[in-house]
């Protein structure tokens, strides 16, 4: 199975950005007709579409009416990303995934949920152990040399607010996203090219004056938990969160690399962030015995401020799954005018091709064995799940003959349909007694009279003690007396 992923990363959308959505969003069009078939190796179009972070600008502390100056950036975000759906993967949303940023988070909400802390001399020991322990309420601030707690914590859930809010509109309500933080992840699945996609928060605990990225702990055991999971047996695992995991001697605003490890460990074979504004690609390995390694891919800024000897840039992943081999294709901006941009090719330093090669873990063993008829019955399930009945039913179609929860899925599945014929051919004889009622029903409308009376003689049929049946039974020989 091929799969090609648009990884697009600190958007710092903002009505006052330089580059705005109409003519972003159409140097990105233009530049896939160019990656697409105009040169080669011609690229394959985005099947999907990753968001790493950092929608938004943000707003700075002390700014008049946050509220409204955060709801216009992610008005702003909302139509580039719904402009980006549309154009790229049909405008199915579902097959965008988003996740936020250090960006995203509002200072105005965090500011407003702190109160200064006096340091009292017989107090400074205890605070500053307070200061550096794990999950601390205590902020100490650089720029006033202040110490401060965060006093209202509800506030301070609230700094991702307004992104839960525009999470929740461009999913159209069928996503929802937590401002708690131990629920602060998204999986999306896609059977169709044997891939699942955790989004995971990096901005536990993060804020303007504790830079430094991470995510709960009770988010990567969830993940993990879910994982194990019959219908994600076999998904090639693929994490998304927004810091990066090395930095410079003077950097602390990046997420701890054991967090890598932890993820190696749930299965994940791939990984992609931003934050950096830096293309990256690194493999790194499990240093906790046992082979398994994860290949972590970074994306440049989109629209925001580049970093050193790179420009704005995104990047096309192209993935064989069943070769488990993968093309990373850099794109970056070429000219000068930030107001309208043109992409072309980049090599990735020290490569000097223009795509980098490389292969990745496979999926990692089942926890439970997946046969191929339970394989058949997990997607099927999922079609179900989706109101896709029709193509549940064929595919249930063969192995209902021989899987007792194929063949009472396929006669939900008809049901649902109204398709009488294809009920009669599948459940004439009937099995059971609920098979029985819906043949029975299925008999009088298609007006096949003569078998319905052969039916009703049946030993299931004629001798149930099942009040249903009876009920179905009594009701059809009433209708057939002479």
């Amino acid at each position: 199975m091929k799969l090609s992923l648009l990884h697009i990363s600190d958007l710092h959308r903002d009505p006052t950005n330089p580059i705005g959505n109409t003519a972003l969003l159409d140097s990105m069009e233009n530049d896939r007709r160019r990656y697409a078939g105009e040169q080669e190796p011609t690229i394959r179009s985005p099947d999907l579409i990753i968001v790493s972070g950092d929608v938004i600008q943000g707003i700075e502390p002390g700014i008049s009416d946050p509220e409204k100056a955060l709801k216009q950036q992610y008005d702003e975000a909302l139509a580039f990303l719904n402009g980006l759906a549309h154009r790229f993967v049909d405008g199915d949303r579902e097959r965008v995934i988003v996740i936020p940023g250090n960006h995203d988070i509002s200072a105005y909400h965090f500011f407003k949920s702190l109160r200064r802390v006096d340091i009292a001399p017989d107090r400074k020991k205890g605070l500053v152990s307070q200061l550096f322990s794990t999950n601390s309420l205590l902020r100490w601030s650089w720029s006033d040399l202040e110490l401060h707690e965060i006093s209202d914590p509800s506030t301070y859930a609230a700094r991702l607010a307004a992104f839960a809010d525009f999470y929740k509109e461009f999913y159209g309500g069928a996503r929802t996203y937590s401002l708690n933080p131990r629920e602060q992840y998204d999986l999306f699945d896609f059977p169709k090219f044997g891939v699942t996609i955790a989004g995971l928060c990096s901005c536990y605990n993060n804020d303007l004056f504790n830079r430094q990225g991470d995510i709960h702990p009770d988010c990567l055991g969830a993940v993990g938990s879910k994982m194990r999971e019959r219908r994600y047996q076999g998904r090639l695992r693929i994490a998304v969160w927004h810091h990066n995991t090395e930095g410079l001697p003077l950097q602390f605003d990046y997420m701890d690399p054991d967090i890598i490890q932890n993820l190696i460990d749930r299965g994940f074979s791939l990984g992609l962030h931003g934050h950096q504004h830096r293309p990256q690609f690194l493999d790194t390995r499990f240093q906790y015995q046992g082979g398994r390694r994860m290949t972590v891919i970074s994306a440049g800024t989109l629209c925001g401020g580049p970093s050193f000897r790179f420009g704005r840039a995104y990047n096309i992943i192209e993935l064989d799954t069943e070769r488990n081999t993968g093309l990373l294709h850099l794109r970056e901006m070429q000219n000068d005018n930030l107001r309208l941009p043109i992409w072309g090719r980049r090599s990735l330093p020290p490569h000097i091709k223009g795509y980098l090669e490389f292969q990745y873990d496979p999926p990692p063993e089942p926890a439970v064995r997946v046969t191929a008829a339970s394989a058949i019955l997990i997607e099927a399930q999922r079609m179900y799940d989706t109101q896709n009945y029709r193509d549940a039913a064929n595919m249930l179609a063969d192995t209902a003959q021989s899987d007792g929860l194929a063949r009472r899925l396929l006669l939900d599945c008809l049901v649902q349909l109204k398709d009488m014929s294809a009920l009669i051919s599948h459940f004439d004889p009937p099995m059971s007694g609920t098979e029985a009622i819906h043949l029975m029903d299925a008999m009088w409308a298609q007006g096949n009279q003569g078998r319905l009376r052969e039916i009703l003689q049946l030993p299931m049929v004629a001798d149930t003690a099942d009040p249903s049946l009876i009920e179905i039974r009594d009701k059809y020989a009433a209708r057939l007396r002479p």
